[in-house]
């Protein structure tokens, strides 16, 4: 059996857009998370406008 390093090296190229395919729907996602955990966590100026100061 030949070792063919060129036949190797074009495998490269579709396992490499393979997983960059892969990668960018898992980082949409994760940034579509994290977006909502912040906004979550974070009043909103609406909110904070509603609230009476209390007197101190």
């Amino acid at each position: 059996m030949v070792h063919d390093p060129k036949g190797k090296r074009t495998r490269w190229l579709p396992m490499l857009k393979f997983f960059g395919a892969l990668a960018l729907p898992v980082l949409i996602l994760g940034s579509a998370i994290a977006v909502a955990e912040w906004a979550e966590t974070e009043p909103s100026a609406i909110e904070l406008a509603r609230k009476p100061i209390s007197p101190r």
